[in-house]
């Protein structure tokens, strides 16, 4: 019995001790960081008063918080968790990007249910069937969506898009997918990663169709995303098209990155290995980042193997989509370009009324907290390219860019796609 009393002390003493310890450090927190006082004020004082009080109030002060940045951002758990679903490349829904007011697509995600049915880029959605039969008009992103939510996953409904003054029905349902990032082209067709026949392999979807010079083949590459390993991730993806390239005994690319808006650093590691002139096997830097506290940190290229390629030339298309760790690769494939091989296609900005990219040279890193499920997106450097160190921040790519002013192109606006066939007509 003396021996439980004194513990039983011992463990009052101990818990009385640790809770000095804590309020104590509360408070001295709160003494020496003012910030910390305003912010458990003013929470305290919102939970108890607010009349309209929302839950999600966390969320509420972190946006607010990040409002000036559009690059930083605040993920709930929930949302978390369908970040990095999409980092993997597993997405739901049909696939389609729209951007602007209208219905007009801009993207189809590759390997989705709109890709799959046959769906591309440039049409107008402008209808979707009813259950009853028929067809809704729709003419806005809110009443699209208010359409798709009448339909479950799996469950098939038609879709009006006009490409012109012509009309085309396709069906589609809403699934979970995983979306795929290259499309590439040559003499032999069209191909792209597709999962029709239940494993994800580069497979051939058509005959060719552009009208590509001898030994010319064509890239398309949609995102630095893909963080999946081997065929699920983008970088291999990349990789296999070019085995393609190479077996085929082409000599001249043209790698399509308008539109591509970035991703993940370390996968723009592994795809530039492919596209700098290094050393065999080297990895140089291929970008640096320089934090507000000015260390820096350096982003080197895997294992190079572009001597592999037997690149005769390699033309870059750009618009004002291309962004981020595009932007970073097309610096590193230009600084590294000793036998001046590599050029940009620019196409002309609608939005900026020039011919530029984006001009994203700042980086993000996620922080997760661990405990809750929860993370925080916040810029934290600026990126420079690894030779010149450029950082086009703000300025896009351009002409402007006067160490490579010879190689980056501004395609003379005409019908169809001036750029590509700009590309195509250049010696």
């Amino acid at each position: 019995m003396k021996r439980r009393i004194i513990i039983t002390i011992a463990a009052i003493s101990a818990a009385i001790f640790g809770a000095g310890c804590f309020f104590g450090g509360y408070f001295l927190r709160n003494i020496t960081t003012p910030d910390y006082a305003s912010l458990d004020f003013i929470l305290r004082h919102y939970k108890k008063y607010y009349l309209e009080e929302d839950d999600d109030y966390v969320s509420l002060m972190a946006n607010g918080l990040l409002s000036k940045d559009i690059y930083s951002q605040y993920y709930s758990k929930e949302d978390y968790a369908i970040i990095e679903k999409s980092a993997q490349g597993i997405r739901a829904g049909i696939g389609l990007t729209f951007t602007g007011g209208d219905l007009t697509v801009v993207e189809v995600k590759y390997n989705s249910p709109s890709d799959k049915a046959g769906i591309t880029a440039g049409g107008v959605v402008v209808a979707v069937g009813k259950k009853d039969g028929g067809y809704l008009p729709v003419s806005d992103f809110n009443g699209f969506s208010v359409a798709l939510d009448g339909y479950a996953a799996g469950e098939k409904f038609g879709l009006k898009i006009r490409y012109g003054e012509e009309e085309k029905e396709f069906s589609v349902s809403k699934e979970e997918y995983r979306e795929t990032y290259v499309l590439y082209e040559d003499a032999d067709g069209r191909y792209k990663f597709t999962d029709a026949d239940g494993e994800l392999g580069l497979n051939r979807i058509s005959d060719p169709v552009f009208a590509l010079a001898d030994k010319t083949a064509y890239l398309k590459y949609v995102a630095f995303n893909g963080v999946g390993g081997g065929k699920y991730g983008s970088a291999y993806q990349v990789k296999t098209a070019l085995g393609k390239f190479r077996a085929a005994g082409n000599t001249k690319l043209i790698l399509d990155l308008r539109n591509n808006g970035g991703g993940y650093m370390d996968i723009m590691q592994a795809v530039v290995p492919h596209f700098i002139d290094a050393a065999a096997g080297s990895r140089p830097l291929v970008s640096l980042a320089r934090f507000k506290d000015g260390s820096e940190q350096k982003f080197r290229s895997e294992s190079v193997d572009y001597s592999s390629y037997g690149f005769e030339k390699i033309v870059i298309l750009a618009n004002d989509g291309t962004a981020s760790a595009s932007e970073a690769f097309i610096g590193a494939a230009l600084d590294y370009d000793a036998k001046k091989i590599v050029s940009v296609v620019l196409e002309e900005s609608e939005y900026y009324g020039a011919y530029r990219t984006y001009g994203k040279g700042i980086m993000q890193t996620t922080f997760e907290n661990f405990a809750t499920g929860e993370a925080i997106k916040l810029t934290t450097a600026k990126i420079y390219w690894p030779v010149s160190g450029e950082c086009v921040h703000g300025a896009g790519i351009t002409k402007n860019v006067e160490r490579y002013s010879d190689r980056i192109f501004e395609a003379v606006k005409t019908e169809g796609d001036y750029a590509l066939s700009f590309a195509r007509e250049m010696d």
